[in-house]
């Protein structure tokens, strides 16, 4: 099975689950205090939607300048609220985290194929809260 793949199967797996985001997002914000103030008050209803949107457009940053594009926008919306790069590290682990939890089906090959198809979005968006305001070219 190639990566896609099994990202794909791995993911509709999690979606089965209908907490699957709630359980990401309580098990985010519970690793800085920071994730919690950002996240205070918000619409978790529409953060979810927006967060599934984001995914599918960051699985076709390896393929799309439109998604690259997006993908670099939203990490300068990211840095514009106090996201650090390493901050995409967390988030990542505790995704995977859920996964684990959610995917019966969870082993080595799906982690790593979840971080191989979310790894040119995140270099992106990682790459845009390091640079300074206007500065990221293509």
């Amino acid at each position: 099975m190639d990566v896609h793949e099994c990202f794909n199967n791995s993911y509709a797996r999690c979606n089965e689950n209908s907490q699957f985001f709630d359980i990401f997002y309580d098990k985010f914000c519970r690793q800085d205090r920071r994730f919690r103030q950002m996240f205070k008050g918000v619409d978790m209803l529409g953060q979810i939607r927006m967060l599934k949107a984001s995914i599918a457009i960051i699985l076709l940053a390896p393929s799309s300048e439109q998604a690259r594009d997006s993908v670099r926008n939203f990490g300068k919306r990211h840095a514009s609220i106090g996201v650090t790069a390493d901050d995409f590290e967390i988030w990542l682990d505790c995704l995977l985290h859920t996964v684990s939890q959610c995917d019966p089906n969870y082993s080595p090959e799906v982690e790593a194929a979840w971080r191989q198809c979310f790894e040119t979005g995140f270099n992106l968006m990682k790459e845009a809260c390091r640079a300074p305001s206007g500065s990221l070219g293509h």
